[in-house]
C-alpha cells in the first residue's frame, strides 16, 4: 500500500473524475455562458487570440474591465473544435478539473516524500479535491473555468518552486519553469496575485527557513515582484481605454467600512462550505446583509480570523504544515475580498484554488494518525466521505443542467441575483405577478439592481404599461449607462408610443454606447425610413424592430380573422421576450396561414428567432424567403447581412449592403458596416 505506484494513482484520479463529472456533458450553457461564450462574437475566430493579449478583443468586452487573455483563449479554441455545442466546452471543463488534479498529486506527493504511506495518502487528499461538491460551479458551469484555469497554473508554479527551493544547487529551470506559470496564471485570472506571498510561507512557515535564508535567495523573490509588476503595467495598457462600469461593482457607492465589516462575515462562511458543503447557491450577493458596524456576527467572525491566526502562531514550531494551512486559506482568499471592488460579493469557484488548504490540512492529519493500527478505520471513514462527496457532487452537476433548474435551486433565498434569475423563471411561464414580486424584492434588497429594474420594466411593457416601464428602463440606465438592451427596450417602448424622434434618439445613443448591437441598427433604419411609420400602425405584440411592410392589393381579414391575429401576434412578442423562441416560431408560422399580407414580416420574425437561437443557417433562410416575399424589406436584407457574416461570407453581406444602398441611397447603417467590412 504504501508503494502505490505514481501511475495508478493517476489512472485513478482520472477515473473518478470521468465518473463524477461525466452528467456535466449533458449540461447546457447556463447563467453567464450567454454572455461570456454565447453572444461573445470574438470567440469566434482564431485570429481574435492575439488580439486578446492587447485588448482590442477579450474578456473585458462582455463581462467588466478584466484581463484574462489566456481563458479568452480557450473559449475560441473550443468554438473551433465545436462550434456553441455546450458539450464540447463541458468536456474542456473537466479535462481543465483533470489536469489541475493531477498536479496536485505530484505537489503532496513531494510534500509527503518522507512518509511511508506518502503516495497514498496523497492520493486520498487529491481525490477530495477532485469530488469535492464545492468546485462544482468552477467546474460545471462554464464560465466558472476562469477559476479552475488560474488554479491549474498556481499549482504548476507552486510545483515547480518547491522543486527548486528543496534542490541542493537550487536548479535554475524549475525556477524559470515556476515564474512562467505563475505570468500565464496572471493572464488567466488575477486571484493568482498571491502567489509571492505563498512562496514566503512555504520557506518561512512550511519549511521553517532562518532569516538569512531570505538574504541568500531575494533574487528569487524579487524575480516573482518583477514578473507581478510587469504583469500590472501590460494590463494597463491593455484596458487603459476600456470604461470602467463601477455600477456592476458589488459594493458601488458603499463606504469603506461597509464594505470591510461585511466581507469578514464571508470568512467563516468559506470555511464551513470547505467542511460542510451543503445549501450551495449559485451566487451569493445580498444573501449576507450589509454590516455598518461592529454588530454581533462581525465580532464573531474577527474573532474567527484572529484564533486561526493565533492557531498559526501557536502550531508553528511543532506543526509548521498545518500553521501553512490556516494562513493559506486567508491569504488565497484576499484577492476576493473586495479590497479593490469586484462584481461579487462571494462564490463558490473562489474556494477552488483555497482548497487546497484542506487538502493539506486532512493530509497531514493521516500522516500523522494514518499507521497499521488505524489505517482500517481511517480508509473506512475516508472512503465514505468521498463516496458521500461524489454523490452530492453528482447531484450539484445535474443542477447546473439548465437555467430553469439552476434557477429553482436558489428560488426563496433572500438574494438580489438569485431573487431577479427566479422571476426570469416564472416570466418565463407568464407568471408576470410572482416574476415582478420578486424583481421588486431584489429592488429593495440593493436598488442597484440593474435587471430588476430592467425586468420589471419589460412586464410592465408586457401589460400595458408603458408609463411604467419606461420609468424602470431609465432607472436602470441610470444605473448602468453602458448596459444596452435598456436603451433598446425604451427605444421600442417610444415606437409603441408613437414618438418616433424619441425612438431615433435613443437607438443613436445606443449605437455610441454599443455598436455591435445586432437590432438597434435593424430598428433605427426601419424608423428612418419610415416603414414603420411613427409606430401608430404597429400590429400590437410584434418584435421589436421587425415590423412587417403593408404589401398593397391584398384583402384585409375579416374582424374575427383580426382578433385571432392579434391574439396569435400577442403570443409571438410575449414569447420573443420571455426567450420562448420555438413558441415564438410556431406563433409566427401560424400567421403566415392567417394574414398571407405580412408574410415577409412573419418570415423576418421567423429570422430573428432563429438567430437567437444561434441556428445561422436557419435563420438566412427565412431573412431569404422574407426578401423574396417583399424585396424591399429592410429589415430581412440586414438581417441576411447579419448572418452571412456569421457564417463567414464576408463578400454576400457586402453585396446585401450594397443592395440597402440601392433600395434607400446614404443609408448610414449600410455606408458604415461596408466601410468597416472593407477595412478588413
Amino acid at each position: 500500500m504504501q508503494n502505490i505506484k505514481s501511475s495508478y494513482c493517476y489512472i485513478i484520479i482520472a477515473i473518478v473524475t470521468l465518473i463524477v463529472f461525466f452528467n456535466t456533458f449533458q449540461n447546457d450553457f447556463v447563467f453567464d455562458d450567454e454572455s461570456v461564450v454565447q453572444n461573445n462574437t470574438s470567440i469566434t475566430s482564431l485570429s481574435n487570440i492575439s488580439k486578446y493579449f492587447t485588448g482590442e478583443e477579450g474578456f473585458h468586452k462582455v463581462i467588466g474591465k478584466y484581463y484574462r487573455p489566456i481563458v479568452s483563449a480557450t473559449y475560441a479554441i473550443d468554438y473551433a473544435f465545436y462550434g456553441l455545442s455546450p458539450k464540447g466546452f463541458h468536456i474542456t471543463n473537466v479535462v481543465i478539473h483533470l489536469i489541475a488534479s493531477l498536479l496536485l498529486f505530484k505537489i503532496f506527493s513531494l510534500l509527503f516524500a518522507k512518509s511511508k504511506y506518502g503516495n497514498f495518502i496523497s492520493l486520498i487528499v487529491t481525490l477530495l479535491f477532485v469530488v469535492h461538491p464545492i468546485h462544482t460551479e468552477a467546474v460545471s458551469w462554464v464560465s466558472g473555468r476562469t477559476d479552475s484555469i488560474v488554479t491549474l497554473f498556481f499549482f504548476a508554479s507552486f510545483l515547480y518552486y518547491i522543486k527548486f527551493s528543496d534542490s541542493e544547487n537550487k536548479t535554475s529551470k524549475f525556477l524559470i519553469l515556476s515564474v512562467v506559470f505563475y505570468f500565464i496564471g496572471l493572464l488567466s485570472k488575477e486571484m493568482i496575485i498571491t502567489m509571492p506571498v505563498i512562496i514566503l510561507l512555504y520557506d518561512f512557515v512550511y519549511k521553517k527557513k532562518s532569516f538569512s535564508y531570505f538574504s541568500q535567495n531575494i533574487k528569487t523573490y524579487l524575480l516573482f515582484a518583477g514578473v507581478t509588476i510587469f504583469y500590472f503595467i501590460i494590463r494597463y495598457f491593455a484596458l487603459k481605454d476600456v470604461p470602467d462600469r463601477l455600477n456592476y461593482m458589488y459594493f458601488v457607492g458603499k463606504d469603506t467600512s461597509v464594505v470591510f465589516f461585511t466581507m469578514l462575515k464571508t470568512i467563516p462562511v468559506y470555511f464551513k462550505l470547505l467542511f460542510y458543503p451543503v445549501n450551495l447557491l449559485y451566487h451569493y450577493n445580498g444573501v449576507i446583509p450589509d454590516s455598518t458596524s461592529l454588530d454581533i456576527n462581525v465580532i464573531l467572525s474577527i474573532t474567527f480570523i484572529l484564533a486561526m491566526i493565533a492557531g498559526a502562531a501557536l502550531l508553528y514550531k511543532k506543526q509548521s504544515a498545518i500553521s501553512f494551512a490556516l494562513l493559506f486559506f486567508l491569504v488565497s482568499l484576499a484577492p476576493v475580498m473586495n479590497l479593490v471592488p469586484t462584481m461579487n460579493f462571494m462564490a463558490e469557484r473562489f474556494l477552488y484554488m483555497t482548497s487546497f488548504a484542506l487538502s493539506l490540512f486532512i493530509g497531514i492529519i493521516l500522516l500523522k494518525y494514518f499507521n497499521e493500527k488505524n489505517k482500517a478505520a481511517i480508509l473506512l471513514l475516508a472512503g465514505l466521505v468521498l463516496i458521500a462527496f461524489s454523490y452530492m457532487t453528482i447531484n450539484r452537476n445535474a443542477e447546473w443542467k439548465t437555467n430553469d433548474i439552476l434557477y429553482k435551486t436558489g428560488d426563496g433565498v433572500d438574494g438580489n441575483v438569485l431573487l431577479v434569475n427566479a422571476g426570469n423563471i416564472f416570466a418565463n411561464n407568464k407568471n408576470y405577478d410572482e416574476a415582478a414580486k420578486r424583481y421588486r424584492r431584489a429592488i429593495e434588497i440593493r436598488d442597484n439592481a440593474l435587471l430588476a429594474h430592467h425586468n420589471l420594466g419589460l412586464i410592465h411593457m408586457i401589460h400595458g404599461n408603458l408609463d411604467s416601464a419606461e420609468i424602470e428602463l431609465k432607472k436602470g440606465i441610470s444605473i448602468d449607462s453602458l448596459a444596452p438592451d435598456g436603451y433598446f427596450q425604451l427605444a421600442q417602448i417610444y415606437q409603441m408610443k408613437g414618438r418616433k424622434d424619441d425612438a431615433i434618439y435613443i437607438l443613436e445613443k445606443l449605437q455610441t454606447v454599443s455598436p455591435d448591437y445586432k437590432q438597434s441598427g435593424q430598428m433605427l433604419m426601419s424608423l428612418k425610413m419610415n416603414t414603420q411609420g411613427n409606430g401608430q400602425n404597429n400590429p400590437e405584440g410584434m418584435p421589436p424592430g421587425v415590423q412587417p411592410p403593408n404589401i398593397p392589393g391584398i384583402n384585409t381579414p375579416n374582424q374575427e380573422v383580426v382578433q385571432v391575429i392579434q391574439l396569435k401576434e400577442k403570443s409571438s412578442f410575449d414569447n420573443y421576450s420571455t426567450k420562448k423562441y420555438r413558441e415564438a416560431i410556431k406563433d409566427l408560422e401560424e400567421l403566415i396561414e392567417l394574414n398571407p399580407a405580412l408574410k415577409s414580416g412573419y418570415q423576418n420574425n421567423i429570422g430573428m428567432c432563429y438567430q437567437e437561437l444561434k441556428d445561422f443557417k436557419k435563420a438566412l433562410q427565412y431573412f431569404n424567403d422574407a426578401i423574396k416575399s417583399d424585396p424591399k424589406n429592410i429589415n430581412a436584407l440586414s438581417g441576411a447581412s447579419e448572418m452571412y457574416l456569421q457564417l463567414g461570407n464576408k463578400e454576400k453581406a457586402i453585396e446585401i449592403f450594397n443592395q440597402i444602398l440601392t433600395l434607400y441611397p446614404g443609408n448610414q447603417y449600410a455606408l458604415s458596416k461596408i466601410d468597416s467590412l472593407n477595412k478588413k
